[in-house]
């Protein structure tokens, strides 16, 4: 055990962050390297995902939770152990830390739980090791993944650029979702290819214009679910039922069910359902979960906070 991590001795450090959805996800046309600009309109879901770190010989990750998955990788390509990484040369500490991540938001799912991995451990190594520099916390999440400064901030937020450039907005009360993950999974870069080729084959100028979230936004700030329902918008819905059908059984088993509207959340395969209130929140979650191809059905409500210490 190097000075440093003798040091500390045995403090541990605990933080909190949250899951989100897309309520709106305009794609631009493919850039010359490879991205897309988009407009997305997010908002943090009541789902956390807990961090805590403790001073160690090595890095080392364990998982917890209900929805911990061993498809979630344990090495340095898991996101939490890459914030911890990129914010320790940044600091020059290099004090290795035992990682424990409880696992509320559904992997693999659309929802961000890896981003918010990144943004929990990002403020939990910060007050381990006694950085207040907030502007670096965010310039390591933009760095780590275009979901994780979101993840950071939390609330409600335009997204512009890759998603990672905010605007926060003023919403107001909350908003009650059902969310149905699939038992199939899909490739965020697949997706944006079959978009791409979607496009290609129709052939229309307005395809990859970006479209403007001024309705969406109207919406969530009057706090109004009917009004919001009527404007929900993903531009990548179709490039994921092409690539897997049953995402389109799913919501429409919700729809038949009065959601008052199913949205596919990012890039798939999650598909979250907006419901009037808690009531229908549970009449709903009991028909889905006996639905074919849904491996997890989730309630839950946004928005939710950002990235926060856990005291106590």
């Amino acid at each position: 055990m190097n000075a440093e991590v003798a040091q500390l001795g045995a403090r541990s450090v605990t933080a909190r962050a949250y899951g989100k959805i897309n309520v709106f996800l305009s794609v631009g046309p493919q850039r010359a390297d490879g991205y897309h600009d988009l407009v997305s309109v997010f908002q943090t879901l009541d789902l956390a995902e807990t961090i805590t770190l403790s001073p160690a010989a090595e890095t080392a990750v364990t998982l917890t939770g209900p929805r911990a998955d061993t498809t979630v990788p344990l090495d340095d390509r898991n996101l939490a152990v890459q914030a911890v990484a990129a914010l320790s040369e940044a600091t020059e500490t290099h004090i290795p830390v035992a990682i424990t991540i409880d696992k509320q938001v559904p992997v693999a799912g659309g929802m961000g739980g890896g981003s918010a991995d990144a943004a929990a451990a990002l403020v939990a190594y910060a007050e381990l090791i006694g950085c207040d520099d907030a502007d670096l916390l965010t310039r390591i999440a933009a760095e780590l993944g275009a979901d994780v400064p979101f993840a950071l901030t939390g609330g409600t937020a335009i997204g512009t650029g890759r998603g990672d450039e905010l605007v926060p907005v003023a919403g107001s009360g909350a908003f009650h979702w059902v969310l149905a993950t699939s038992v199939a999974s899909l490739s965020t870069p697949e997706v944006y290819r079959t978009l791409d080729e979607l496009r290609r084959e129709t052939s229309t100028a307005t395809d990859d214009t970006l479209r403007d979230p001024d309705d969406v936004v109207t919406a969530l700030t009057a706090g109004d679910p009917h009004a919001l329902a009527g404007v929900l918008h993903n531009d990548m819905t179709d490039a994921a039922i092409e690539l897997l059908p049953g995402i389109a059984e799913v919501m429409e088993s919700g729809r038949q069910a009065g959601a008052l509207a199913a949205l596919v959340s990012g890039s798939g395969p999650t598909v979250g359902f907006l419901v009037a209130d808690p009531t229908h929140a549970l009449d709903l979650t009991v028909l889905l979960e006996a639905t074919r191809g849904v491996r997890d059905v989730v309630r839950t409500t946004a928005p939710a906070g950002g990235a926060h210490l856990v005291t106590g």
